[in-house]
């Protein structure tokens, strides 16, 4: 048994939930609030609080540990004593140069750790302290995993910590080292202790508690995209943080167990709302556009946000038409729609856009902290944008060089994957970072990130028919912004959703139940999950999921990928545009079939004989069938055995329907239980939208990948 295995979940007694909006702390999750002792031994080894307590240069951050409880009710354990139990945290501790520095800047000279309010002293606290629950601690060998990113879990606050590796060329030797959130040092690592990690910093983290909007007009170098925001009223809509009906509920705190699944799921106890957007400087706009320098006048405010809206019109309704051309708060409107396809729902840092752990050649390592240092093939996935009509964005990562680009386009050899013959689309490059004046400034806000691209973002014709000519293959959990904002998917955390949770699914019954599991939580036992991740459904269910949106019209044939077995259920499967009538899409699909030796599917291992192989393929298209692409593989870290010809072929694709689809319509998927039984299992993990191209092979097959 790892000796780090207790959380603070299992140090209290009492339920706490401290939801706090703009401008104070992020509402905690969930945990206990007085340490119950009587338990367990607490390990004569040196506890972090020890460690704090007995270096004279982390006595005022010892102070505020002391202070500030883990919760708000009366007999909330201080934090002192949940850190001198048993558990397993990774603490960045400020020194008390750090400590001075940082409370003179917040409340003037002179004054000193004991003149913090106790809001003050609860931020300082929950922003170096992440709670790793049964996982190992963040030492600095992990820290390679993370940089140009954040670390999987978030502070007490379930605020992400960013982390990034600089080095200071100008010293001999060369200095090398971590900063966090962009203005921390840490000098100092790996101090272990027997419940975790401490690193010393030397600056204090403190997040800003300002929404994205904010933080993009803060930054000094991105004022044409300001002014546009407040121009359409993007900077008031942008702000949402926490749901507070959500909030006002009974949520379990305890993980609880479901009949025919392993493993213990904890309720999300917090609905989180946010963002994450994609702006371009000011010297973009004027490079690219032509567009007006802004003018600040008195306090800042932009002067001549006039001409710059006119002049962006001017280029943004050639994409966009026209329509309600007079009112730029009209979500139809093009600079409405133009600044509303910069920001996606969902919060995500720069590591977390897309995930690596089950694509072909990539070797992950470890299950629960895999290594981001090389990676074998592109891998992407598609966001919705916000507003009225939102659209479908593209993420790539590049295998190469590790870059991140915006809606770009490229074909691949289709004997090998790891090799590009052609960049149809470049797209746009995403900097982890905004630099103003040599200086990195603060992107992480308390609902979300921006990120700097160097070249304008528009979805315009050219755009539209790059993503609209390729196979748009999507993982579940992109288009349940909530689920990326809780962060459980980058944290690879077991957890159970109560129905109503996720905007994107609809009319789920009571008798619906959701889950999402990860791979990493079996220690990577050889599941055969795109991505490596999952959303189970269980019960008698029947709910509704509203698909993204295609980027062209045309005839799109939609798929859902399959991992089949004796626990799965059967469902019957619906399509429409009205998520209250929608139409059955073939019979009802049996998720308890193999492929191999059932007539029904077709499935027959690949031979020597391609020719051969594709009429097998063809045959189980008549079937409504497809194998599995060779782009993912057995979730064991070997990335060798693609799925495309495993075992008794009950890794596949089902083709649900075809159908015309246009941009700006909205789609619907209905899937219910065809079975009276209870703990049967609905399998939902990626699915595919083919353009007519593509599946039909127009210009050439569709390739296995």
């Amino acid at each position: 048994m790892n000796k780090y295995s207790f959380s603070i979940k299992k140090l209290a007694t009492y339920v706490c939930v401290a939801s706090l909006g703009l401008g104070v702390l992020a509402s905690l999750e969930s945990c206990r609030e007085t340490v119950d002792t009587g338990n367990f031994t607490i390990s004569k080894d040196e506890t972090i609080t020890d460690h704090l307590r007995d270096n004279a240069k982390f006595s005022d951050i010892y102070k505020v540990m002391q202070r500030v409880t883990l919760g708000n009710k009366d007999n909330a354990s201080p934090l002192s004593s949940v850190l001198a139990a048993r558990g397993n945290y990774t603490i960045f501790a400020p020194t008390n140069e750090a400590m001075a520095k940082y409370i003179t800047s917040l409340l003037g000279e002179g004054k000193t750790v004991n003149d913090l309010s106790l809001e003050q002293a609860q931020r300082i606290a929950y922003s170096c302290v992440i709670d790793n629950g049964t996982e190992t601690a963040y030492d600095s060998p992990n820290f390679g995993n993370y940089v140009n990113g954040a670390f999987p879990k978030g502070d007490l606050n379930n605020r992400s910590i960013t982390l990034k590796q600089l080095t200071d060329s100008s010293k001999t030797p060369i200095d090398t080292y971590y900063q966090l959130n962009g203005n921390s040092r840490i000098v100092s690592t790996d101090q272990k202790t027997s419940n975790g990690f401490i690193h010393e910093v030397d600056a204090v983290i403190a997040p800003s508690s300002k929404a994205v909007p904010d933080l993009i007009a803060e930054a000094g170098n991105m004022n044409v995209m300001t002014a546009l925001l407040k121009a359409t009223g993007w900077d008031k809509k942008l702000v949402e943080t926490l749901d507070q009906a959500y909030e006002a509920q009974e949520h379990e705190t305890e993980p609880r167990r479901f009949n025919g699944v392993v493993g213990r799921f904890s309720e999300a106890q917090h609905r989180y709302l946010g963002f994450t957007g994609f702006v371009e400087t000011d010297d973009v706009y004027a490079k690219e556009w032509g567009i007006p320098a802004p003018v600040l006048g008195t306090g800042g405010a932009i002067t001549n946000t006039d001409e710059i809206v006119a002049a962006v019109r001017a280029k943004v309704e050639t994409a966009y038409g026209t329509e309600a051309q007079g009112d730029l708060t009209n979500e139809k409107n093009a600079v409405n729609r133009f600044v509303a396809y910069h920001f996606l729902k969902g919060r995500m840092g720069f590591n977390q856009f897309v995930a690596h752990y089950s694509e072909w050649g990539y070797k992950y390592g470890d299950a629960y902290n895999p290594q981001q240092n090389k990676y074998s093939i592109d891998v992407f996935d598609y966001f919705t944008t916000v507003g009225e009509n939102p659209e479908l964005m593209k993420i790539t990562q590049t295998a190469t060089d590790h870059k991140i680009h915006l809606n770009r386009v490229a074909t691949y050899d289709p004997n090998d994957y790891t090799k590009m013959t052609k960049v149809v689309a470049e797209g746009i490059e995403v900097s982890a970072e905004n630099q103003v004046n040599g200086k990195a400034v603060d992107n992480n806000a308390l609902n979300g990130y921006y990120f700097p691209i160097g070249k304008i973002l528009m979805l315009d014709q050219t755009a539209r028919a790059a993503l609209g000519g390729e196979r748009i293959r999507f993982d579940i959990t992109t288009i349940l912004p909530e689920l990326l904002s809780y962060g459980c998917r980058s944290n690879r955390k077991y957890t159970y959703f109560p129905r109503g949770f996720f905007n994107n699914i609809l009319n789920a019954s009571e008798g619906t139940r959701l889950l999402y599991l990860h791979s990493s939580a079996v220690g990577g036992s050889g599941w055969r999950d795109y991505q490596g991740d999952e959303l189970m459904v269980l019960g008698l269910y029947d709910f509704v999921l509203k698909l993204p949106p295609v980027p062209a019209a045309g005839t799109y044939e939609i798929r859902m990928g399959l991992s089949n077995n004796s626990l799965r259920g059967m469902c019957q499967v619906y399509f429409g545009n009205s998520p209250n009538d929608l139409r059955p899409a073939g019979l009802p699909v049996d998720m308890r079939q193999a492929g191999k030796g059932n007539d029904n599917i077709g499935w027959v291992a690949d031979s020597k004989d391609e020719s051969l192989n594709a009429e097998n393929d063809k045959n189980m298209r008549n079937h409504g069938w497809m194998k599995a692409p060779r782009s993912f593989t057995v979730n064991d870290g070997k990335g060798d055995t693609d799925l495309r010809n495993f075992g008794s072929g009950d890794i596949l694709r089902r083709i649900i329907t075809v159908q015309h689809m246009e941009p700006g319509k909205s789609y619907y998927l209905r899937f219910k239980s065809a079975l009276n039984q209870t703990d049967s299992q609905f399998f939902s993990d990626y699915f595919e939208l083919v353009p007519n191209s593509v599946f039909s092979g127009t210009l050439e097959p569709e390739d296995q990948w």
